[in-house]
Protein backbone atom coordinates (compact mmCIF):
# COMPACT_ATOMS: atom_id res chain seq x y z
CA UNK A 1 0.00 0.00 0.00
CA UNK A 2 1.53 3.32 -1.30
CA UNK A 3 1.89 5.80 1.22
CA UNK A 4 -0.35 8.54 0.00
CA UNK A 5 -3.43 5.50 0.23
CA UNK A 6 -2.08 4.60 3.57
CA UNK A 7 -3.03 8.51 4.53
CA UNK A 8 -6.31 8.45 3.07
CA UNK A 9 -7.15 5.31 4.46
CA UNK A 10 -6.41 6.12 8.27
CA UNK A 11 -7.88 9.63 7.78
CA UNK A 12 -10.92 8.46 6.32
CA UNK A 13 -11.86 6.71 9.22
CA UNK A 14 -10.28 9.37 12.00
CA UNK A 15 -13.16 11.71 9.88
CA UNK A 16 -15.62 9.27 10.60
CA UNK A 17 -14.85 9.35 14.17
CA UNK A 18 -14.30 12.94 14.72
CA UNK A 19 -17.43 13.91 12.18
CA UNK A 20 -19.08 11.64 14.57
CA UNK A 21 -18.17 13.41 17.61
CA UNK A 22 -19.50 16.86 16.38
CA UNK A 23 -22.60 15.62 14.60
CA UNK A 24 -23.40 14.04 18.03
CA UNK A 25 -23.04 17.34 19.95
CA UNK A 26 -24.96 18.79 17.26
CA UNK A 27 -27.88 16.78 17.68
CA UNK A 28 -27.72 16.69 20.88
CA UNK A 29 -27.72 20.05 21.55
CA UNK A 30 -30.00 21.19 19.20
CA UNK A 31 -32.58 18.53 20.97
CA UNK A 32 -31.59 20.01 24.37
CA UNK A 33 -32.37 23.64 23.19
CA UNK A 34 -35.59 22.40 21.84
CA UNK A 35 -36.91 19.92 24.67
CA UNK A 36 -34.22 21.28 27.63
CA UNK A 37 -35.94 24.39 28.56
CA UNK A 38 -39.16 22.38 29.21
CA UNK A 39 -37.66 20.20 31.65
CA UNK A 40 -34.90 22.29 33.10
CA UNK A 41 -34.47 25.92 32.76
CA UNK A 42 -32.87 27.92 30.50
CA UNK A 43 -30.16 29.03 32.62
CA UNK A 44 -29.61 25.53 33.41
CA UNK A 45 -29.59 24.38 29.38
CA UNK A 46 -27.19 27.06 28.65
CA UNK A 47 -24.98 25.27 31.03
CA UNK A 48 -25.51 22.16 29.88
CA UNK A 49 -24.92 23.09 26.22
CA UNK A 50 -21.48 24.94 27.73
CA UNK A 51 -20.37 21.94 29.08
CA UNK A 52 -21.18 19.76 26.26
CA UNK A 53 -19.28 22.27 23.66
CA UNK A 54 -16.60 21.93 25.81
CA UNK A 55 -16.04 18.37 26.26
CA UNK A 56 -16.73 18.08 22.53
CA UNK A 57 -14.10 20.83 21.85
CA UNK A 58 -11.44 18.95 24.22
CA UNK A 59 -12.69 15.48 22.81
CA UNK A 60 -11.87 15.98 18.75
CA UNK A 61 -8.61 18.00 20.10
CA UNK A 62 -7.56 14.89 21.84
CA UNK A 63 -8.81 12.40 19.45
CA UNK A 64 -7.17 14.24 16.74
CA UNK A 65 -3.45 14.11 18.34
CA UNK A 66 -4.23 10.22 19.38
CA UNK A 67 -4.79 9.56 15.77
CA UNK A 68 -2.02 11.34 14.14
CA UNK A 69 0.59 9.56 16.71
CA UNK A 70 -1.38 6.70 16.50
CA UNK A 71 -0.91 7.30 12.23
CA UNK A 72 3.06 8.18 12.75
CA UNK A 73 3.67 5.35 15.32
CA UNK A 74 2.52 2.48 12.55
CA UNK A 75 4.19 4.17 9.62
CA UNK A 76 7.83 3.59 8.10
CA UNK A 77 9.91 6.41 8.51
CA UNK A 78 6.99 8.90 8.91
CA UNK A 79 7.75 12.76 9.05
CA UNK A 80 6.53 15.53 10.93
CA UNK A 81 5.04 16.41 7.07
CA UNK A 82 3.52 13.43 6.82
CA UNK A 83 1.62 13.52 9.76
CA UNK A 84 0.67 16.80 8.62
CA UNK A 85 -0.37 15.66 5.49
CA UNK A 86 -2.80 13.00 7.25
CA UNK A 87 -4.09 15.68 9.89
CA UNK A 88 -5.30 17.98 6.78
CA UNK A 89 -6.95 15.18 4.98
CA UNK A 90 -8.68 14.38 8.49
CA UNK A 91 -9.48 17.83 8.70
CA UNK A 92 -11.43 17.30 5.26
CA UNK A 93 -13.05 13.93 5.83
CA UNK A 94 -14.59 15.04 9.06
CA UNK A 95 -15.71 18.71 8.34
CA UNK A 96 -17.57 16.71 5.16
CA UNK A 97 -19.14 14.53 7.50
CA UNK A 98 -20.08 17.11 9.92
CA UNK A 99 -21.20 19.28 6.96
CA UNK A 100 -23.55 16.63 5.44
CA UNK A 101 -25.15 16.06 8.58
CA UNK A 102 -25.98 19.42 9.74
CA UNK A 103 -27.33 19.92 5.66
CA UNK A 104 -29.29 16.92 6.44
CA UNK A 105 -30.29 17.61 9.79
CA UNK A 106 -31.75 21.09 8.71
CA UNK A 107 -33.13 20.34 5.45
CA UNK A 108 -35.33 16.77 7.09
CA UNK A 109 -35.26 16.92 10.81
CA UNK A 110 -35.73 20.13 11.87
CA UNK A 111 -36.66 22.13 8.43
CA UNK A 112 -37.83 25.14 10.51
CA UNK A 113 -34.47 25.59 12.84
CA UNK A 114 -34.13 28.68 10.62
CA UNK A 115 -37.83 30.03 10.58
CA UNK A 116 -37.88 29.76 14.57
CA UNK A 117 -34.31 31.40 14.76
CA UNK A 118 -35.52 34.56 12.58
CA UNK A 119 -39.14 34.74 14.67
CA UNK A 120 -36.90 34.84 17.62
CA UNK A 121 -34.69 37.78 16.29
CA UNK A 122 -37.48 39.36 14.29
CA UNK A 123 -38.35 41.98 17.12
CA UNK A 124 -34.66 43.02 17.53
CA UNK A 125 -34.40 43.84 13.59
CA UNK A 126 -35.63 46.33 11.45
CA UNK A 127 -38.13 45.99 8.53
CA UNK A 128 -35.49 46.02 5.70
CA UNK A 129 -32.92 43.88 7.36
CA UNK A 130 -36.02 41.27 8.50
CA UNK A 131 -36.95 41.12 4.63
CA UNK A 132 -33.43 40.97 3.57
CA UNK A 133 -33.00 37.87 6.01
CA UNK A 134 -35.84 36.37 4.94
CA UNK A 135 -34.88 36.43 0.76
CA UNK A 136 -31.99 34.38 1.81
CA UNK A 137 -34.00 32.34 4.42
CA UNK A 138 -34.55 29.40 1.58
CA UNK A 139 -30.68 28.90 0.89
CA UNK A 140 -29.46 28.94 4.41
CA UNK A 141 -29.05 25.28 5.05
CA UNK A 142 -26.58 25.39 1.52
CA UNK A 143 -24.60 29.00 2.92
CA UNK A 144 -24.24 26.92 6.49
CA UNK A 145 -23.16 23.81 4.73
CA UNK A 146 -20.26 25.69 3.01
CA UNK A 147 -19.63 27.63 6.13
CA UNK A 148 -19.24 24.45 8.55
CA UNK A 149 -17.21 22.98 5.53
CA UNK A 150 -14.99 26.02 5.41
CA UNK A 151 -14.80 26.41 8.88
CA UNK A 152 -14.63 22.70 10.27
CA UNK A 153 -11.16 22.16 7.81
CA UNK A 154 -9.48 25.44 8.46
CA UNK A 155 -9.69 24.75 12.40
CA UNK A 156 -8.82 21.47 11.84
CA UNK A 157 -5.73 22.12 9.59
CA UNK A 158 -4.31 25.15 12.21
CA UNK A 159 -4.90 21.95 14.81
CA UNK A 160 -2.93 19.37 12.81
CA UNK A 161 -0.12 22.28 12.01
CA UNK A 162 -0.01 23.01 15.59
CA UNK A 163 0.30 19.02 16.68
CA UNK A 164 2.19 17.62 13.63
CA UNK A 165 5.31 19.85 15.33
CA UNK A 166 6.04 17.05 17.66
CA UNK A 167 4.42 14.30 15.80
CA UNK A 168 6.91 12.03 15.73
CA UNK A 169 8.64 13.42 18.53
CA UNK A 170 12.34 13.94 16.86
CA UNK A 171 14.84 13.96 19.24
CA UNK A 172 17.98 15.98 18.03
CA UNK A 173 20.61 13.18 20.11
CA UNK A 174 19.60 10.20 18.68
CA UNK A 175 21.04 10.58 15.64
CA UNK A 176 24.19 9.83 14.35
CA UNK A 177 26.88 12.83 14.44
CA UNK A 178 29.27 11.42 11.71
Amino acid sequence: MSNNQRTWDAAARAGLVLGGVSAAYFALNSLLSTYGASFAGGTVTALLNLVLWGVKFWLCIALLKRFMQTFAADGENVTNGGTLRFGICTALLSSLVYSAFFLAWVSFIQPDIFVDALQNAAAALPADALSQVQEILPKLPQLTFWTNLVYCFLFGTVLSLILSRNIPSQNPFDEDLQ
